[in-house]
């Protein structure tokens, strides 16, 4: 679970900390405040350290692609580094990288997306895997919606004049693809992290699925059909999905852990 992550192993120096001077000063003289704090950085929790160290990601997620968005309508440098970098993809594009790349994006198209999510959503049903069946769907359902919302709202124009192919009919920021590809593969690593065995098995999934992410995102730049901007809000708001898809994963996860040990008491009784 999330808790089992290699970061949550730092207990001995968060107990070392709450035994300072000025710490212990604060208990003195505070004690409800010294007691949330300490809560909030318990490891054998989930509403602990991890919950904390997840709202903080999340924030720090939302802020950047916040200050992304302000920037791409504000800063004419920005839009000029974005059509710069377009610019120096188009000129060293080849015919045979791009059909290639062509056909890769689709993975991050709606059908490809779908085709996915189906398919791995048929393997955790299969393996009873219902938790992490929610968080698959809530990733990649909430993705797509605020993805939807977020390009109507911002109203950007694609860069159509370098574009290898007619592209959808819709607006340019965040990028649809790499969102969704984010939102998707994203959590998906996360259950291959955290599931599969041996270590070289589960870190060659991880880094494939990372490449997956990356190069449907290069490939969006690099067929014309989007700025780097683009693909950049794109991943940032797929990977805020992909940690609220963690966060309730781990809360039900918990609940059933909970539920399962009470049933357990009574039945030894």
């Amino acid at each position: 679970m999330f808790f089992k992550l290699p970061f949550l192993y730092l207990s001995d120096k968060i107990r070392l900390f709450f035994r300072k001077p000025f710490m212990q000063r604060l208990k003195a003289r505070y004690p409800g405040i010294f007691a949330f704090i300490r809560n909030r950085f318990k490891t054998g929790n989930f509403f602990g350290l991890p919950f904390t160290i997840l709202l903080f990601l999340i924030f720090l997620n939302v802020a950047m692609l916040s200050e992304l968005a302000e920037t791409v309508i504000n800063s004419q440098q920005l839009k000029k580094l974005d059509i710069e970098v377009s610019a120096a993809l188009f000129n060293i594009r080849t015919p045979i990288l791009s059909q290639v790349l062509f056909y890769f994006t689709k993975l991050g198209s709606v059908y490809g997306i779908t085709l996915i999510t189906t398919l791995a959503g048929a393997m955790l049903i299969i393996k009873k895997r219902l938790i992490q069946l929610v968080a698959l769907l809530l990733s990649v359902l909430g993705s797509g919606i605020t993805m939807h919302y977020s390009k109507i709202y911002f109203h950007r124009e694609r860069p159509l004049n370098i574009a290898y192919y007619v592209p959808e009919n819709s607006f340019s920021f965040p990028s649809g693809h790499s969102t969704s590809i984010m939102a998707l593969i994203g959590i998906i690593c996360y259950f291959i992290f955290i599931d599969a065995k041996p270590r070289w098995r589960r870190n060659s999934l991880v880094l494939l699925g990372c490449n997956v992410i990356l190069l449907v995102g290069f490939s969006r730049i690099y067929l014309g059909v989007h700025f780097l901007t683009d693909v950049t809000a794109g991943y940032l708001l797929g990977f805020v999905w992909v940690l609220l898809a963690v966060g309730v994963m781990e809360y039900l996860t918990l609940r059933q852990l909970r539920r399962t040990a009470k049933l357990k008491a009574l039945k030894s009784k």
